[in-house]
């Protein structure tokens, strides 16, 4: 775990520095706040959460499906990193909402049945 995250810290420092574009100005101060909380030992898993709900929402002029390739590429090594590590996070939310009766849907939503 301490090696993902180190890794981590490397990739946001490298984003910060290569990544000069204005409009992603918001964004590399969120980049910031994340490699403090990283250095801070504070939730792995809530941090890669919320870095990968920044990413999706780093350039809305970008539609859904180039949300991702659209963005720098250090940014998109983030994503990378991100993603593998969160699919047993999200298996392990669809499968709760699975046992309570609800059926999660595409982008959030949730129907009962």
């Amino acid at each position: 775990m301490e090696e993902q995250r180190q890794e981590l810290v490397k990739l946001l420092d490298t984003a910060y520095q290569v990544v000069q574009d204005a409009k992603f100005a918001d964004f590399r101060e969120k980049l910031v706040q994340f490699s403090k909380q990283l250095n801070n030992n504070e939730d792995y898993i809530k941090i890669l959460l919320g870095l990968r709900t920044e990413l999706l929402q780093a350039d809305l002029s970008l539609k859904i499906k180039d949300r991702i390739s659209g963005l720098p590429t250090a940014y998109s090594d983030i994503y990378n990193f991100v993603v593998p590590q969160l699919k047993e996070v999200d298996a392990g939310v669809l499968a709760k909402y699975t046992h309570y009766g609800f059926i999660p849907l595409k982008f959030g939503s949730t129907v009962k049945y």
